[in-house]
């Protein structure tokens, strides 16, 4: 009898729940997402001699957290957490100064190839534009915003058995600026580095820094 009479109690306030839902469902909802996607990453120097070494390739997987700016969930701002993975493949080699530093120059006479390999958390941050609706999840997209990247591991690599841990080398935090659209699961993805991931990047002969930057372009995919 009691378990009667809490269930009769309670059907107002589960029903009134209910519509509360019903009501904010029908002009407001969220996509909240997983994404996760793969790039190739296109490598530019200003330093004349600088070589790209093969196919360098980016990974990503995280979480999206749709805030809606509008009613109609048309327009949001996207706060995520994830994981990234690139590898630069070019003729950039370590070259110690010292017993306490070290630069990266350009190999100009051994024809030898590098791998320096990153690994990062990220927080991407998205102002997100979908013609999508509450009944609706195949829609066009444009996604555009930042992602600022904490490094975590990263290693230069010569071949199988030369390999170094440069995690104390590298900028901790870094900064790129990245767009993706498309129709519902498959998009095309582009992103360009804002700095530099390496802290000392010099040529050999003129003592000048110079400068890397990367293009990644690639698919991303989101699971609502």
């Amino acid at each position: 009898m009691k378990k009667l009479l809490t269930v009769l109690m309670l059907l107002p306030l589960i029903s009134f729940g209910q519509e509360q839902l019903k009501d904010v469902d029908s002009s407001f909802y969220r996509e909240d997402q997983i994404y996760f996607g793969t790039s190739f990453t296109l490598l530019y120097s200003n330093q004349e001699k600088f070589k790209r070494q093969g196919i360098s390739k980016h990974f990503q997987l995280g979480f999206v957290r749709d805030i809606p700016l509008v009613s109609s969930g048309k327009l949001a701002l996207g706060l995520g957490l994830g994981y990234s993975f690139q590898d630069y493949n070019s003729n950039i080699v370590r070259f110690n100064v010292n017993n306490d530093s070290s630069i990266y120059i350009v190999n100009y006479t051994l024809n030898q190839k590098s791998k320096l390999s990153f690994n990062f958390i990220e927080f991407p941050i998205s102002m997100r534009w979908r013609n999508s609706s509450i009944n609706n999840h195949q829609f066009w997209r444009v996604y555009t915003g930042f992602k600022f990247q904490r490094n975590f591991l990263s290693k230069l690599k010569y071949n199988s058995s030369n390999i170094r841990n440069i995690s104390d080398e590298v900028n901790n935090w870094n900064k790129e600026l990245y767009l993706s659209t498309g129709y519902n699961t498959w998009n095309f993805y582009f992103s360009y580095g804002l700095n530099q991931i390496i802290r000392n990047f010099q040529n050999q002969y003129s003592g000048k820094s110079f400068k890397v930057r990367s293009l990644k372009i690639g698919l991303i995919f989101y699971l609502l």
